[in-house]
């Protein structure tokens, strides 16, 4: 379920804003103006923002620019919903660069329907990355073009390389017990982490529900297990649940192998990613 913050300073056009998006399958956040809309954005993720313009202590204009000079919101879609209907608000809004303007009044199915085209755009435009702009972490389809070239080097050179899959033990009873976008945000976290821990020429992928592929060029199993290890034992991560203000602990678990030159690299990444959702 895809999270939208709705930002309106009249609390009657965000409730019917907010009926509308949930009638249509979204979660809704919801703030009186654009400072509001920052402190949420603090805490909480969004898959995209819709925001009224003419706004108290900070108005649309205020918050798109807040919002972009952030870069993990570099992927974000930001929309603008208005009763500014001239031409020239339009022309200045789509020339910032937002993802769309929208006009009000609009129907619910117009309102979901450029919602959801927001979105698509911008998941497309996320395939196309090899790393995370927000996170730099590679994504899983750069993981897999990678593991496969370097699975054809060592056949080839007969090099050593490690295979490591982690993965957030309590990744399922964040979410049950608190959100999903917490548990998202516990990932953000964890993928981080070990984005730090790793060398520069290793390749840290996020492969989504707090699952990471990590992959050691050039290094035997038994240097990527103690490599492991290390993580594990010094592992410290936690983030604070808002509404009770309590640190929740993140658990962290890994699987390694040793790529063979026999190997299908992909089946044996898939077996591990496998092994976490049974085992978590």
């Amino acid at each position: 379920m895809k999270t939208i913050l709705v930002v309106e300073d009249s609390s009657s056009s965000r409730d019917i804003t907010a009926h509308f998006l949930q009638q249509g399958g979204f979660r809704v956040l919801e703030a009186e103006d654009g400072q509001d809309a920052l402190n949420i954005l603090k805490s909480r993720h969004v898959d995209l923002i819709l925001t009224d313009i003419m706004m108290p202590n900070m108005d649309g204009w205020g918050l798109y620019r807040e919002v972009r000079s952030d870069k993990r919101y570099n992927l974000t879609p930001f929309v603008f919903l208005s009763v500014l209907d001239e031409l020239d608000d339009q022309i200045k809004g789509l020339t910032l660069g937002v993802d769309d303007y929208i006009t009000k009044p609009v129907t619910p199915p117009q309102l979901i329907a450029r919602v959801n085209t927001a979105l698509m755009r911008s998941e497309r435009l996320a395939n196309y990355f090899y790393r995370n702009p927000v996170t730099d972490l590679a994504t899983p389809r750069y993981f897999r073009e990678r593991l496969m070239q370097e699975a054809k080097r060592n056949k080839a050179c007969e090099h050593d390389l490690s295979l490591l899959v982690f993965g957030i033990g309590n990744y399922v009873a964040l979410v049950r017990a608190h959100a999903e976008w917490f548990a998202e945000s516990a990932a953000r976290l964890s993928g981080q982490e070990l984005l730090k821990r790793a060398r520069i020429f290793d390749i840290v992928a996020d492969m989504n529900h707090g699952r990471f592929a990590v992959l050691l060029p050039d290094t035997p199993e038994d240097q990527a297990k103690a490599w492991a290890d290390n993580v594990v034992e010094h592992w410290n991560v936690s983030l604070m649940w808002p509404e009770t203000q309590q640190n929740e602990a993140v658990e962290i678990g890994y699987e390694c192998t040793a790529i063979l030159t026999s190997d299908d690299a992909s089946e044996v990444l898939d077996k591990h990613l496998a092994a976490f959702d049974r085992k978590w």
